[in-house]
């Protein structure tokens, strides 16, 4: 929360938990049966109010994506930009990211119901592709730049923006982290292309969905705390800087603040003079990737195949809620990713993979996972194969450089 939180600082949902899915569920099901009731009849249905859910079921696995593969780079990678631990207040307080989503799917119902001119859109529509690129370079941008320093303002800043940059170690879900009063006023730069495609005619679904992805794609790219963006990119079409920027271009409005103020075009930076001299620089340096020796690993082990999805590279909500039975829906519902990641960890598991990098002052600590079952261990079958992954496990920390190692509870069993 903001350091000193303005009106509308609270979402509405706030105090629903997870129940708030069930505000976007009356819309979901009236789409789907006014959709298939007019395909049955042999007639053309709504196509943009029957993909808000499955936009919304794809961009909630998309982030989950995002925030596993950031996790488990920022534990391994060279490329990191910031070498500071993640630590569990930003867990929490980034727990809920899909807020911003659920509002996107209750805003398109609702424009989709009374607004006919958002009824029966084509599939494709190359001139709104056109409009809506040179919509968001333009107002979009242009208009986000200026509100984001405004936003920098003492009394802005206190009551609302502060709230994001309370994460110095930046994560991709730290980019849709914000007060709902702020975040109104995102949606309603964002909303400038949708509502002039709309109003001219020019709409198509593909469009209007592709523009969500691309929003989610660059939001999370310049927060994922590691540099992915390779150089060629910038040989081949010099401009590309102006218009495109990087996770290390953004890390740096997160630790000095008062530079790099653009959305995802760092034109305006340039423009105003807000560009940070060190961007390239730092861009260059963390692309070129620096090795660190861990002082300490500690080597642990998976016990269930739920625990799996426990991990730092899972769920937040799960690990902070653990499952009490066996028997409940949440179990069985889960027991259909489960097997299929157990499957999966079996069958890469013949090295331990990275899970967490932390530092303490000047210690840096890793954890490492052996991608074993607590039945694995104790199986005889599997036993031996087990015992070889841990050893491999040891050698490969000592290789690391490592001067402390320790072992979870079953791998003491099998050094």
């Amino acid at each position: 929360m903001a350091s000193k939180p303005g009106p509308l600082t609270r979402w509405p949902w706030h105090d629903m938990g997870n129940y708030k899915y069930a505000l976007v569920a009356p819309w979901a099901a009236y789409s789907t049966y006014r959709f298939t009731a007019a395909t049955a009849r042999g007639e053309e249905g709504d196509l943009l109010s029957f993909f808000v859910l499955p936009t919304l079921l794809f961009r909630l696995l998309y982030t989950q994506l995002w925030i596993s593969v950031s996790r488990h780079q920022t534990a391994r990678s060279k490329h990191r930009i910031v070498s500071k631990s993640l630590d569990f207040e930003q867990v929490d307080r980034e727990r809920n990211w899909d807020d911003q989503i659920i509002l996107t799917a209750l805003l398109f119902y609702v424009v989709n119901s009374v607004a006919p001119m958002t009824q029966g859109l084509p599939w494709w529509n190359p001139k709104g592709m056109v409009l809506t690129v040179l919509l968001h370079l333009g107002p979009v941008e242009f208009l986000y730049y200026w509100f984001h320093r405004a936003l920098h303002h003492h009394y802005l800043y206190s009551r609302y923006h502060s709230h994001h940059h309370a994460s110095i170690v930046t994560e991709p879900v730290t980019s849709v982290i914000h007060p709902f009063a702020e975040e109104a006023v995102y949606f309603g730069l964002f909303a400038i292309p949708l509502l002039s495609t709309m109003a001219t005619g020019m709409a198509s679904v593909a469009v209007a969905n592709g523009y969500l992805v691309y929003i989610d794609f660059m939001n999370y790219l310049g927060h994922c705390n590691f540099e992915l963006v390779p150089k060629l990119l910038f040989d081949l079409f010099p401009p590309l800087k102006y218009l495109m920027y990087t996770p290390s271009f953004h890390s740096l409005h997160h630790t000095q603040f008062r530079t790099n103020y653009s959305l995802f075009v760092p034109f305006y930076d340039y423009v105003y003079g807000t560009m940070d001299k060190s961007s390239d620089d730092l861009y260059e340096r963390t692309l070129h990737g620096r090795e660190e020796a861990p002082d300490v690993v500690h080597l642990t082990h998976l016990t269930t195949p739920g625990s799996l999805l426990h991990l730092r590279l899972g769920f937040a909500s799960l690990a902070s809620a653990p499952l009490r039975s066996s028997s409940s829906a949440a179990a069985w519902a889960l027991a259909v990713v489960e097997r299929p990641l157990a499957a999966l960890a079996s069958l890469l598991g013949r090295t331990a993979f990275r899970c967490e990098a932390n530092r303490m002052g000047k210690l840096s600590t890793e954890t490492w996972v052996v991608p074993r079952y607590t039945s694995e261990y104790t199986s005889k079958k599997d036993g031996h194969a087990v015992s070889r992954v841990v050893e491999r496990a040891v050698a490969d920390a000592e290789a690391s450089g490592a001067a402390v190692l320790t072992l979870g509870l079953l791998n003491q069993a099998t050094s």
